[in-house]
């Protein structure tokens, strides 16, 4: 990661519910939040799954990122990097162009694949 990003770091937990849908709930500084969020400047955002996550047998597999509106693209702005054996996704922003993408994170559990709902990221630049 560059020293000049803003990073910000998130935690993840992910719980099955009855029917076996996997639900994401983020928190950033111990209070729930949506995930994603208003970048103004190039920014790592740094998901690591918590403890009782982990213990479940999820992992991060990678991310797909794709435009909201065609009319202003920003997804190539985007890239995502696995560590920590899956534990742990950043997703580097550089802000280049304005617009809003659609971030979903891929996880697996125990040979299972999930999709994340969308925190949306919208890029607005420095005004």
């Amino acid at each position: 990661m560059d020293s000049s990003q803003e990073q910000i770091n998130f935690t993840v937990n992910i719980e099955l519910d009855s029917n076996d849908n996997a639900n994401f709930t983020y928190f950033k500084d111990n209070k729930e939040v949506s995930g994603g969020g208003v970048v103004r400047t190039e920014t790592a955002g740094i998901y690591s799954l918590d403890e009782t996550t982990i213990e479940n047998g999820f992992l991060f597999t990678g991310a797909t990122i794709t435009d909201v509106d065609k009319e202003t693209p920003c997804a190539q702005n985007f890239s995502f990097k696995v560590s920590d054996n899956g534990r742990k996704i950043t997703i580097i922003d550089t802000d280049e162009n304005p617009g809003t993408a659609c971030l979903i994170f891929n996880v697996e559990c125990n040979g299972t694949a999930y999709e994340s709902t969308d925190p949306q990221v919208e890029n607005r630049g420095e005004n």
